[in-house]
């Protein structure tokens, strides 16, 4: 069967998205974060996919947007979370290990005044403890009301869920924004990683490192691919990484190997 247009599967994507969870179309992929020093696993980030019939494998970069267009994005968000967190939940009780899994969470659920309740009732419904959950939140927020969902983030950050800035250098985030938000966690974005090779970004990074390590939180570079990249970033005081060097995003069954290494 040939691929539809693009135009054709955005117009359907809005309407498949509901009935794609129901039939079992979406999966959710885990990537493996680690500690640059000690090598070992410190937690996953979980993604969605999504192999719909008539399309084949979806990209994120394609669903996404318009899940968060048309709604579509909550009901997509809370089976990532749910799915995520009675995996998390899994390995821990199996692996008798502890690490944090991260779920992004965009500004429209974000929005809901129910997302934060929610997510407690996930939390006792799967049995994982909130310190070991983290949501990345994108530095789009800002250009929302950022005070509408500030209650929500201090909430669930008082009851001990972790708190993420992805994305962080390449939008429009401010030593303000971060003063604002309850944050554990600084996730810097790979185009960084792309341009090791000039002395301007290395100085750029290590600040970065040094701004979070003040604000007592910890760093995750994402996009590192190979051990120059690696050793570099933790030189410069980057304490975790993401990316291929470790892992591609895997599904489950692949991804607790990391776990066991």
């Amino acid at each position: 069967m040939l691929m539809r247009t693009k135009s054709s599967l955005v117009k359907a994507l809005g309407m498949n998205i509901s009935s794609g969870l129901e039939n079992g179309e979406f999966s959710v992929f885990y990537q493996p974060q680690w500690d640059l020093f000690t090598k070992s696993v410190t937690g996953f980030e979980a993604l969605a996919r999504w192999h719909a019939p008539g399309y084949g494998q979806v990209p994120p970069s394609e669903f996404i947007p318009v899940a968060e267009s048309n709604g579509g994005i909550r009901t997509l968000g809370e089976w990532v979370l749910l799915t995520a967190c009675r995996q998390a939940k899994c390995w821990q009780v199996k692996e008798k290990k502890t690490f944090t899994i991260s779920v992004n969470v965009s500004g429209v659920q974000l929005e809901d005044i129910n997302f934060s309740s929610r997510i407690m009732e996930i939390l006792s419904m799967t049995g994982l403890k909130p310190q070991y959950l983290e949501l990345e939140i994108t530095e789009s927020i800002f250009l929302g009301n950022l005070s509408s969902i500030l209650p929500s983030l201090e909430f669930l950050w008082q009851e001990g869920v972790r708190l993420a800035l992805d994305d962080f250098g390449i939008g429009f985030s401010s030593i303000h924004h971060l003063s604002r938000l309850p944050l554990d966690c600084l996730k810097i974005d790979q185009s960084f990683v792309r341009s090791l090779g000039y002395a301007q970004t290395r100085i750029v990074i290590k600040a970065m490192a040094n701004l979070a390590k003040e604000l007592g939180m910890r760093t995750v570079v994402e996009g590192v691919e190979n051990k120059n990249e690696e050793f570099t970033l933790w030189q410069l005081g980057l304490s975790q990484g993401q990316g291929y060097k470790l892992s591609p995003p895997v599904p489950a069954e692949n991804a607790i190997r990391h776990l066991l290494d």
